[in-house]
């Protein structure tokens, strides 16, 4: 019977054998042991097409495991490659999520897929200019999905491309109108070129869609703000932070708006693909 080797055993073997140099003297443990008997007595398989379907439905950090194993066990799985660097960007660690990608594509350099991961985890870093190219390359491709449109748009905004931006922002609406990540990005668009009351309509209609994130509501919260609304501003922004956080924040606005080298940290931090 088939069974693989997990990256939570992966982990104890190195413990084990930390464990063991340093203390040659100590036998191993009865766990020790067992542990190390079973292990070599299985065989390390790829994963399943099945259990690669099903690890989607897990949480990020058990897809993480799942994928950086396969991608251990076969540097050359595109699949494993793309799918380890989505993960990655999502928990944040967004230059390992690069490099995952940049290696992938050293192997397969016209795969969308891995273009569009290469490009989005560029964006999550605020390297919009660098990923302009890849992103590009894959909406010529896949000119409905509006995941791809949607980090081109953030790409072109980092760059400073406000107009295209936005053009790719409205051309995501036109596929999913009722999103909320692209309404979202437009409105901050638009307010990081001084408009704030054009996007106050967008985020709010954004807030109305179930699927709306509290980053969406934060984003919101600076809008209202930069109309110097700030006790409205307040108020929306403790619906998802402490009231330490939520006055912290309104005062970075504060300091923002006479201080305007700080819209750099604004644009990556706020913008989402």
């Amino acid at each position: 019977m088939r069974s693989r080797l997990s990256a939570t055993a992966i982990m104890m073997v190195a413990v084990t054998g930390l464990t063991a140099c340093a203390t040659t003297a100590a036998p191993p443990t009865p766990q020790e042991a067992a542990l190390t008997t079973q292990l070599q007595s299985r065989s390390i398989l790829p994963s399943t097409a099945e259990e690669r379907a099903a690890i989607g439905r897990q949480d990020l950090l058990t897809q993480a495991a799942f994928w950086a194993e396969a991608h251990e066990l076969n540097p050359a799985d595109r699949e494993a490659a793309t799918q380890l660097s989505r993960v990655l960007r999502q928990l944040g660690s967004g230059p390992r999520a690069i490099e995952v990608a940049r290696q992938a594509l050293s192997l397969y350099p016209d795969d969308t897929d891995l273009l569009a991961a290469y490009g989005m985890a560029l964006t999550s870093e605020g390297r919009g200019q660098q990923a302009i190219e890849s992103l590009s390359r894959v909406a010529q491709v896949r000119s409905d999905d509006w995941r791809v449109l949607n980090a081109l748009g953030v790409a072109l905004e980092q760059a400073g491309r406000t107009t295209a931006a936005r053009a790719r922002f409205q051309e995501a609406m036109t596929i999913a109108p009722n999103e909320p990540s692209i309404i979202s990005n437009l409105a901050l668009s638009y307010a990081l070129d001084g408009e704030p009351g054009e996007a106050e309509p967008l985020l709010r209609r954004a807030m109305e869609n179930d699927l709306a994130t509290p980053q969406v509501r934060q984003n919101l919260a600076l809008v209202l703000a930069l109309q110097g609304r700030f006790a409205e501003a307040e108020r929306v922004a403790l619906i998802d932070s402490t009231p330490a956080m939520a006055a912290a924040n309104m005062e970075y606005v504060r300091s923002m708006m006479t201080s305007p080298r700080r819209w750099d940290s604004l644009n990556e931090a706020s913008l989402r693909q």
